[in-house]
């Protein structure tokens, strides 16, 4: 191990690749590898376990627990500083209120320690600080009437959390601060479900001094990250999720906790595994000043915990170039919003003051999203990149250079803003404007390292294939890779693109070996199913010729007993057809006479009544005359 000079020159061994998974495998026996003074395991889950109440508490901050309640029922945790660190109340005009990113939650402002982070800066400027921590992360896992374990708990998306999670949350600090506005900070995410409150919510637009937006997402369909390629399966993912885990997405759990304080602690794991795995190729970092040492303790709080319908709303994004509400297809979409498309968010309807603060290397919130965001906010203060050419997505909270970078601009603006006198005083776009696709600025810096992805082309819908991935590796990791900005980079970059082509080349060949023996499996399981079909089709063909003879004797018996019993059917039927003719003939004769004699008996009673009536009236003619 000591003889290794470079992580090419380590992987290209075979024997250091085989100590590589044994690490792996073996992982509680690599701690004496690390550069931690702590040798039991235990210790070091204990470390990387923090909460962010114990986190800012070991600061020497004082801070508070408060639970919200949102208007549709689900309870979230926010987190105040409420004083500095010498014990100071605030002296400010306005809190300030800080949204973290997707799968976040409040620990990540506040994990790299008072010399870094932003809260407890902002605290020790005066500030009362609150930390948000939205519905289903680590500490927003409960409802007035569910658990987190029924499928209802999880179904919301961006949507909700914008239009239930931040109004709460903002009329609660404001209630407890008896102030009119605050100052709101988000994100990634943490911008996205602000601008969706800003628009649906309109009424809480008097409410926010300022807004600072970090690393600002709400356009995807140019970024970089190896996200897009992982958008398309986005539907598909999202109903496994709903039917295997009910909708839950990566929640914090003790594995991942123990992952983080031993394999994202050994240092040839943590470099290749942890940080360009994970945190590289996802969100992107500055190669030269993200600080390597907080993997193990980010690890250990991230990822946090969603809903999948959030992360396949977010998905949407990337596979279709607008910014709108949450997809539930054409039917669906029908019911919920009388359209077979979801509705856009009306940016240009958010009067806020607005910053955007963003990287030229971010490789998930490209340039030419952001500067397209901004082209559609009405009310920008500023907008303006990072100092350094090398800032990406997670350097705005994790970067050793994130105080000069991120937080002394960011206590710079809130100390302007922060002012009774100041007010907005820039352009206001008008509603009616039609926007244009954003011009990235030129930028005096050495072509991006590109190549051509064949067969397929950017972003499409139909989810790529292994062999897709297989014959576009290069181009792939290519497009995550910062861009360079002088000529030290490309020897930097070639190496990570090396370990990347290693790693993800070897997860792609372990993929496909898998599927070709699941299909191996599954044709000798076919075949076996099929003889043994054939076997059962076989042996019952033969039964059922026997059962056929058999059923045709008895039919023959049963006819022979049939045609018996209809014989005598008939001749029962005959006989008393017979007899009851003859008494029938018998009865008509008996009514006939009857009917004779009576009508003899009448015709007689009539004539002696004729004869006695005609005597009458002879008498009396023979009286009158």
């Amino acid at each position: 191990m000591n003889n290794i000079k470079t992580p090419i020159s380590f992987l290209r061994s075979s024997l250091a690749v085989k100590q590589l998974f044994v690490n792996l495998l073996l992982a509680p026996t690599i701690l004496t590898l690390t550069n931690t003074p702590t040798s039991s395991a235990m210790n070091l889950f204990e470390n990387v376990s923090l909460s962010t109440v114990e986190i800012i508490r070991n600061n020497g901050y004082d801070v508070e627990i408060h639970n919200v309640i949102t208007a549709d029922g689900y309870i979230l945790e926010l987190h105040r500083i409420p004083r500095s660190k010498s014990g100071q109340e605030p002296t400010r005009n306005h809190p300030v209120f800080m949204h973290h990113g997707i799968l976040g939650t409040s620990a990540d402002w506040v994990l790299a320690g008072a010399d870094m982070s932003l809260p407890m800066q902002l605290a020790d400027a005066g500030y009362d600080v609150w930390l948000a921590n939205c519905r289903g992360n680590t500490y927003s896992r409960k409802h007035i009437s569910m658990t987190f374990k029924q499928k209802a708990f999880w179904n919301f998306s961006l949507h909700e959390v914008g239009y239930y999670d931040i109004p709460a949350s903002i009329d609660y600090i404001l209630s407890n601060s008896k102030t009119s506005q605050l100052h709101y900070i988000g994100y990634s995410m943490g911008s996205c479900v602000f601008f969706i409150m800003g628009s649906e919510r309109p009424e809480y637009q008097p409410k926010i001094r300022s807004q600072i937006s970090l690393a600002p997402v709400a356009f995807l369909s140019n970024t970089r990250s190896s996200l897009r390629y992982i958008a398309p399966y986005a539907k598909t993912m999202n109903i496994v999720f709903q039917r295997m885990w009910k909708g839950m997405l990566m929640p914090q759990s003790g594995m991942q906790r123990f992952l983080a304080s031993t394999i994202c602690r050994e240092r040839i794991t943590q470099k290749i595994i942890c940080e360009k795995c994970i945190i590289f190729s996802v969100c992107g970092s500055d190669p030269y000043h993200f600080d390597t040492k907080l993997i193990p303790l980010i690890m250990g709080h991230f990822p946090a915990g969603t809903s999948s319908n959030l992360a396949a709303h977010f998905a949407q994004f990337i596979l279709k170039d607008t910014f709108g509400q949450y997809d539930y297809g054409r039917a669906m979409n029908l019911r919920h919003y009388n359209s077979t498309e979801p509705p856009t968010y009306d940016l240009k309807s958010i009067r806020v003051p607005i910053t955007l603060i963003y990287g030229e290397n971010d490789i998930l919130a490209d340039t030419t999203d952001v500067l397209k965001l901004k082209d559609q906010l009405p009310m920008v203060v500023d907008a303006f990149p990072v100092k350094s050419p090398y800032f990406n997505h997670v350097d705005f909270l994790w970067s050793s250079n994130v105080v000069e970078q991120i937080n002394n601009p960011v206590k710079e603006i809130l100390q302007k803003t922060d002012d009774f006198s100041w007010t907005y005083t820039g352009p206001v776009a008008t509603a009616t404007a039609v926007a244009v696709d954003a011009v990235v600025p030129a930028i005096n810096r050495p072509p991006i390292y590109t190549m051509q992805l064949n067969p397929l082309t950017g972003i499409v819908n139909p989810a790529p294939s292994l062999e897709f991935f297989a014959a576009n590796l290069d181009a792939i990791i290519a497009s995550t890779m910062p861009r360079p900005v002088d000529e030290r980079d490309a020897a930097v970059f070639e190496r990570e693109r090396e370990q990347q082509r290693l790693l993800f080349g070897g997860a792609i060949r372990f993929a496909q070996a898998a599927e070709k023996k699941y299909g191996q499996l599954r044709e000798e399981i076919t075949n076996e199913i099929s003889g043994w079909a054939d076997d059962v089709a076989t042996g019952a063909e033969s039964r059922v010729k026997q059962t056929a003879v058999l059923v045709n004797g008895k039919i023959a018996l049963a006819g022979n007993s049939v045609a018996g019993a209809v014989g005598k059917a008939e001749h029962f039927v005959a006989g008393g057809v017979g007899k009851a003719e003859q008494t029938v003939a018998v009865g008509i004769g008996k009514a006939h006479n009857y009917v004779n004699y009576g009508l003899n008996k009448a015709d007689r009673a009539v004539n002696n009544a004729l004869n006695a009536t005609v005597g009458r009236f002879s008498r009396v003619f023979w009286f009158w005359k």
